[in-house]
């Protein structure tokens, strides 16, 4: 079985996708984006991320995780200090369950999905929909990240991807991380 995980990780938003290979044929068994308010401290909200990702890694035991690799030339160092808490808790709960763990750099996603290394959002976005037969174009763009992710992680393992089943219907899931027993969100 060839079943990636892809995240694309924040701490506003986390886009994830499942995509399962069987046959060579990817088709999308989950998508969707795990949000956290705002304003929370910053290690609640890293709490709800890892037990969000703990959650779909339990649910749908992949082969592999795929995980955007972070990259130095980031314009706002904030967000790239953000970005990796969220990946240290999502690498965490990988490791835990024994999941490897694919850094895939930005380029080699956009050039796995769209031939570009430079590519935009809005072309990445076109590409999942097209490659994976989607009926609408993958919002919000975290979850066609997480798409492509999926996709490369996929290609990377040898999936020997053909062309893609149509995944009947499928709908985008926005999943709010619920609130903690304790009344805290």
């Amino acid at each position: 079985m060839s079943r990636v995980l892809g995240l694309d990780p924040g701490l506003v938003a986390t886009g994830y996708a499942v995509l399962d290979a069987a046959a060579g044929r990817p088709a999308v068994l989950d998508r969707g984006v795990v949000e956290t308010r705002p304003g929370r401290p910053l290690e609640q909200r890293l709490h709800l991320v890892y037990d969000a990702v703990a959650r779909l890694l339990d649910r749908h035991a992949p082969a592999a995780l795929a995980l955007e690799d972070l990259y130095a030339e980031y314009r706002f160092p904030r967000t790239a200090l953000l970005m990796a808490h969220a990946r240290g808790v999502v690498c965490l709960a990988a490791r835990q369950r024994g999941v490897p763990v694919l850094a895939l750099a930005p380029a080699e996603v956009k050039r796995a999905v769209t031939a570009n290394g430079a590519a935009s959002k809005e072309q990445v976005q076109q590409a999942m929909r097209r490659l994976l037969d989607l009926a609408e174009t993958p919002r919000p763009s975290h979850v066609a990240d997480a798409l492509a992710l999926a996709f490369a992680g996929l290609s990377r393992l040898g999936g020997g991807l053909r062309r893609p089943s149509s995944p009947d219907g499928l709908r985008t899931a926005i999943v709010r991380a619920p609130a903690r027993p304790d009344g805290e969100a």
